[in-house]
């Protein structure tokens, strides 16, 4: 299991006695989590899962796959600190806006809705004195809340941020295209294709999940799942900091659970009939999240496992994302 760098920001006191006049300091800042990109080679595998697989379902058909470009992808989901900081920096450069507890785009003449930060929802960020601030304690959890656009605008944030060209074109709501529709070339930060994600999760995996094959459907020990990924099982009701579960063989944490990750590709209930380098069907209703939740039952953890709600959501804390780029 790989360490991660731990990024420790110390408060310094000038006078650390404690008295009426100088009260016992609070404890220092948690440890920020920073993740770190993970070179992925190109290759081919067996997509989906096979009908015998516990907790099969009829849109996981198996089909052989190849991906002809190596990428990188994150090796954590991206957390609420890594979110907070970026929507700072795009804020203030101008590229989103902030109207009550919503972020909302402000490229290509785009308005979309990107993140909620409602009270009374389940983000785990607000927006103070022009400032977005974490909940104590919470900065090293997944983001949540977070629509597919929101998702993809954080790509393109980081894209500018490191001076590479954006992967999407805000100009059409109904489309968001990455690279016009050919996302293996695109040259700045971007969601996974679907076929990317799952290629990625399975490390050379065969099984339903990275550690072996499926026992248990819903809550109960599922032994191939509860060191490599945060379900109902063991979730304690919510989602827990990044990478504090194991890796898997390619050092990429919390593939299984903990929340739900969008991927680029527009759903259909029958993979696209490309088998190298696929890029989904055209643009439709609703969009493809993959690896399950906290809440989740075990069958929905599983490497094949796919959901399909609209890009406008971000519900009940279950949908974060990570990002890759395509190697050059």
């Amino acid at each position: 299991m790989r360490r991660l760098s731990l990024v420790v920001c110390l408060l310094v006191f000038v006078n650390s006695g404690c008295s009426e006049d100088n009260p016992t300091p609070p404890p220092p800042p948690v440890p920020v989590i920073t993740g770190e990109m993970v070179l992925i080679a190109a290759g081919s595998f067996t997509m989906g899962a096979a009908e015998e697989e516990i907790g099969y379902l009829g849109d996981e058909t198996q089909h052989p796959v190849t991906l002809t470009r190596d990428f990188s992808m994150f090796s954590t989901e991206v957390t609420n600190q890594q979110y907070a900081e970026l929507a700072q920096w795009a804020l203030d450069n101008g590229h989103c806006t902030v109207e009550g507890t919503r972020i909302f785009d402000n490229l290509d003449g785009s308005d979309l809705w990107l993140l909620d930060m409602d009270d009374d929802e389940d983000c785990e960020i607000s927006f103070i004195d022009s400032q977005f601030v974490v909940d104590a304690g919470m900065e090293n959890h997944p983001v949540v809340e977070v629509l597919w656009h929101g998702a993809a605008a954080y790509c393109d944030w980081l894209s500018l941020k490191e001076g590479l060209p954006r992967a999407y074109d805000h100009t059409d709501p109904n489309s968001w295209l990455c690279n016009a529709g050919e996302p293996y070339g695109a040259q700045g930060y971007r969601l996974p294709t679907e076929a990317e994600w799952e290629f990625a999760c399975r490390a050379g995996s065969a099984t339903a999940f990275t550690d072996g094959p499926i026992t248990e459907i819903g809550c109960g020990d599922e032994p191939s799942l509860m060191d490599a990924g945060w379900y109902c099982g063991n979730s304690d009701g919510w989602t827990h900091p990044v990478a504090t579960l194991e890796a898997n063989a390619l050092g990429l944490y919390d593939m299984h659970g903990n929340v739900w990750e969008w991927c680029n590709d527009w759903y259909h209930n029958q993979y696209a009939s490309e088998v190298v380098d696929p890029v989904g069907p055209p643009p439709g209703w609703y969009k493809v999240l993959r690896g399950g939740g906290w809440s989740d039952l075990a069958r929905r953890c599983r490497s094949a496992s796919r959901r399909n709600p609209s890009p406008h959501k971000g519900v009940n804390g279950r949908h974060g994302f990570r990002y890759v780029v395509t190697a050059p």
